[in-house]
């Protein structure tokens, strides 16, 4: 599974569900805590990120932040995903497998050697199809 396409969401913020379908990259599979099959993925277009009221603006790179008429907006890139069961498995061809899906909030979790979920905020409980680079998504049109 060297990508997958975020198709829909179950649950989660508008922000996400606007930049739907979303393809992301896969960089490896890291151990968590619970479960050794998390997922740190590369989303190929920023995600729009609105932290609550309250959310401890410090864990985040500076350099990711901007604000808008709304407030703040992180630019999220990274995503940590997992499936929604234990036990259920990424494989070639998926259709509509769900999933968590978590925004890496600092970055610095590229280096980590297991997953530290200090570094992530829960985003969404969304759907992946298997999607290899070459076949495009619905707006994308073919390199020149």
């Amino acid at each position: 599974m060297p990508s997958f396409v975020i198709t829909r969401l179950d649950v989660g913020p508008e922000e996400l569900s606007a930049v739907l379908p979303l393809r992301a990259r896969v960089i490896r599979v890291m151990p968590g805590s619970d479960r050794s099959d998390y997922v740190l993925c590369y989303a190929e277009r920023p995600i729009p990120f609105r932290p609550p009221a309250g959310f401890d603006m410090a864990r985040v790179h500076p350099e990711s932040i901007s604000r808008d008429a709304g407030g703040d907006v992180v630019a999220v890139q990274g995503i940590v995903i997992c499936t929604r069961l234990v036990g259920e498995t990424f494989r070639s061809g998926m259709k509509d497998l769900a999933v968590n899906i978590a925004y890496v909030i600092d970055n610095t979790l590229t280096r980590d050697p297991a997953v530290d979920f200090g570094k992530l905020e829960f985003a969404a409980i969304g759907f992946i199809d298997d999607s290899p680079i070459d076949v495009l998504l619905p707006g994308e049109t073919a390199p020149a």
